[in-house]
């Protein structure tokens, strides 16, 4: 098909994340990019390390010695690994080939798909044979989609394969031709869709979204428009509770983003909180709740089966004996975008005081809905053994986040206390105009702090040791970076 206009150049993820949410498409504001620039520094140091005989700390010295010694150690530990995967050969090695994207055009319209590549091997000693690599440093390889493309846009004979410095293995990208055309028919569906880019989804992609201090989600007070180059730092309910006990755990998590020493391990408590959280929520927007239980029930194992049945019959004891709420949404994010004062950096790494920045923090609920007055209302479900602990900063940020959503006078907030050996109990908080404004406060003067903390220098947020720095992901790197 002829068309007169170049054509539009998309990626998978970009279809999927608009898919997924299509309000996500457009501008977004300056988000943390320690990991790009991580990225890059490790690109271009391997490319060096590769040509001077292995000399990584020369290499990582030429090309990130600008980071601090945290990012730059995990920097050097991934060139280090690249080395040895690439450089043990004598393979020539060749990055940013002039075709290092492969491309496929849309049967219909005037798009292409496209992926990038960072690698070229080729054998010597047989040279029609080709390697494609595409740089990882994180725990996720190329999705299915990714490689739909790679494989249908490129020679037969071409292998593809990710370089997972990380792990320090290589790992194929390969498709069944079955697998890779029903993942490439998905995507040209998804690229021929029309979209309202107004419509939000919110769900677990918002923490990973760039506009989610300017979709109208998260808002911030009084009407404030969030601007595309101002500084956003996204935090979770769980991250604010944490705050008080130590600022480099969450400034590693959100700002830095550096890679745990090992994943959080979930306990046999959290697995069971987990568990019911995920079956309460298919439970109370259903129309007949016994049959949802029992479905719910029908897909876990007989221990799991108990605990479930209790959990649910105090939930509806709970329901009998308090204010009556109308469910309308289960596991539901609400959030609300603080504007505080702290520091910024340019392009050039110069840093700046006096930035007006944008803190997100946001709350997945176990429920929303409306009292019978109409009142907003927030659920949410406690099954652990201390679950009668209210927690000011976790009702605060509910409250003002569904009043900011809903510019609403008053909120409702209904923790269900299910675990423990008393009998269940539903703590209701009405937060009216006088408590939203002090919760509002509140949370501000807690957000306040990560709006200080420095944007590129890892080693600057203050750490505190005690009892939290056990089971902590950053414990073996942290205690390598105390001073």
């Amino acid at each position: 098909m002829y068309h007169s206009e170049p054509p539009l150049r998309l990626k998978a993820g970009d279809l999927e994340a608009i898919e997924e949410c299509p309000a996500s498409a457009g501008p977004g504001s300056k988000l943390p990019r320690a990991a790009l620039d991580r990225w890059l520094a490790v690109r271009y140091a391997l490319e060096e390390a590769l040509s001077n005989g292995g000399d990584v700390d020369a290499a990582v010295g030429s090309n990130a010695g600008w980071l601090d010694p945290v990012q730059r150690e995990l920097v050097t530990g991934l060139v280090a690994s690249g080395v040895i995967l690439l450089g043990t050969s004598d393979a020539e090695v060749l990055f940013d080939p002039d075709d290092n994207v492969v491309v496929v055009d849309h049967p219909e319209l005037n798009v292409e798909l496209a992926s990038y590549l960072q690698i070229d091997v080729t054998d010597p000693h047989d040279p029609g044979k080709l390697e494609r690599f595409k740089i990882k440093t994180g725990k996720q390889g190329t999705s299915d989609a990714e490689a739909a493309i790679l494989l249908s846009g490129s020679d037969t004979g071409v292998g593809f394969a990710d370089l997972m410095l990380r792990d320090g293995t290589i790992e194929p990208i390969e498709l069944t031709d079955a697998e890779r055309e029903k993942e490439l028919e998905r995507l040209h569906d998804l690229a021929g869709r029309e979209r309202n880019l107004k419509d939000r989804r919110p769900g677990w992609q918002c923490y990973r979204c760039d506009r989610v201090a300017r979709c109208g989600q998260y808002p911030a007070p009084d009407g404030y428009k969030v601007g595309t180059r101002q500084r956003t730092i996204r935090v979770s309910k769980s991250d604010v509770v944490r705050l008080d006990a130590c600022h480099r755990r969450i400034a590693w998590k959100v700002l830095h983003v550096i890679p745990s020493d090992a994943g959080d391990e979930v306990g046999p408590a959290a697995a069971v909180g987990l568990l019911f959280h995920e079956a309460i929520a298919n439970i109370l927007v259903a129309e007949d709740r016994e049959a949802a239980f029992a479905a719910e029930l029908d897909r876990v194992s007989r221990d799991d089966r108990d605990v479930l049945e209790t959990l649910f019959e105090r939930h509806k004891q709970i329901e009998a004996d308090h204010v009556p709420v109308q469910y309308k949404l289960t596991e539901y994010p609400v959030g609300a975008t603080f504007i505080l004062p702290g520091l910024d950096a340019d392009r050039d790494g110069n840093v700046s005081d006096g930035a007006a920045v944008a803190v997100t923090a946001i709350a997945r609920t176990d429920a929303v809905g409306r009292e019978l007055d109409d009142t907003p209302a927030v659920i949410e479900h406690r099954t652990g053994k201390t679950s009668d602990r209210i927690d000011e900063r976790e009702t605060a940020l509910y409250a003002v986040s569904v009043a900011r959503l809903l510019g609403a006078e008053a909120v409702a907030v209904h923790q269900h206390s299910l675990g423990g050996d008393g009998d269940p109990e539903c703590i209701r908080i009405l937060y009216d105009e006088d408590a939203l404004t002090e919760a509002e406060q509140l949370l501000a003067s807690v957000l306040e702090p990560i709006a200080t903390w420095h944007p590129l220098d890892a080693t600057d947020p203050a750490y505190t040791v005690g009892e939290w720095c056990t089971g902590c992901p950053y414990q073996e790197r942290c205690e390598r970076f105390r001073s």
